[in-house]
């Protein structure tokens, strides 16, 4: 295998400097005590850690319209949060939630402690999707490279047997990208949670992506008041152009996978480790895939409790 610079992470997006981590892209703030978060993860990159700033929304009681207050330096507008029927911004709860998980995770074969978390609940316990429904999620394919459907389908039956959460492939869509991508849009979607969105995408498309970085990944969390929050959506936005370049090496479809399940890490609710050994290490030297820290982080994800309420 040929030698070549390590990919790098830096966050989710790109622009003034600002430690890794956890980047709380909008926080959505709703009437009857229901909060959501877009929770971010670190995108991959060849290139220095660069960051946008903060952006916050919150919903004026009763209008459903979005007054956009940013943090200082931010860029951008706020978007607009559709409002459901009874709970605003949000679909029925319980949809297609089982009582109990729907599948039950590989057990690591090997112990460690080498991972962290995006978000945390008050009690400590990670911030994960529910087991006991499934996870849908469609594809904008209209930039895939050739042979990368198999990626993401690899990736994605990787990333299942290690949290038990059930994939759902709903199709293709034409829906684009977007910082501010609403988690419920019936339109769309129908009575439910949109669906996670994959997009091959391109940095003209998704500014995010300008640069070295080749993609971002991240989810969107509610709960009620102070309760524990769930995921209940996110994105994973990958650089075609990018990406088709890698896959002409030897060994680029080996990458190319390693970016697909580092940023499906993230979606999961994976922060980065400062161990090199861990897919989750801010870069990525060789595409060995999830390591022993990586599959012990993603086997405590499992164990969210259910949401019906949600």
């Amino acid at each position: 295998m040929e030698n070549r610079p390590p990919r790098r992470a830096p966050s989710r997006h790109a622009g003034s400097k600002a430690p890794l981590g956890v980047r709380r892209v909008a926080e959505l703030l709703l009437t009857a005590g229901l909060t959501a978060g877009a929770v971010f993860g670190a995108a991959l990159a060849l290139n220095d850690p660069r960051f946008k700033e903060l952006l916050n929304v919150r919903i004026g009681p009763g209008n459903g319209q979005s007054a956009g207050q940013q943090d200082p330096g931010s860029a951008g507008e706020a978007g607009q949060v559709p409002q459901a029927e009874g709970r605003l911004g949000a679909p029925p709860p319980g949809l297609e939630e089982s009582d109990a998980p729907l599948a039950a995770a590989d057990p690591p074969p090997l112990g460690s402690d080498s991972y962290h978390f995006l978000a945390v609940n008050g009690d400590g316990s990670p911030v994960g999707y529910s087991p006991c429904r499934p996870l849908h999620y469609v594809i904008n394919n209209e930039l895939a490279p050739a042979g990368s459907q198999q990626l993401v389908t690899e990736s994605i039956a990787t990333i299942s047997a290690a949290t038990g959460i059930r994939f759902i492939y709903d199709g293709t869509t034409a829906e684009q990208p977007s910082p501010q991508r609403p988690p419920y849009q019936p339109g769309a979607y129908g009575e439910r949670w949109a669906p996670l969105l994959i997009a091959w995408t391109t940095p003209e498309v998704a500014p995010q992506l300008k640069g070295k970085v080749i993609g971002t990944g991240g989810s969107t969390h509610f709960s009620y008041d102070d309760g524990p929050k769930a995921f209940v959506t996110g994105g994973l936005d990958l650089d075609a152009p990018q990406i088709a370049d890698e896959l002409l090496n030897p060994d680029g479809h080996l990458y190319a996978r390693a970016v697909i399940l580092h940023e499906l890490s993230h979606v999961m609710g994976l922060d980065h480790v400062d161990d090199p050994t861990q897919l989750m290490y801010p870069e990525i030297g060789t595409p060995e895939g999830l390591s022993a820290g990586d599959l012990n982080g993603l086997y405590e994800l499992s164990k969210a409790q259910c949401r019906k309420d949600l």
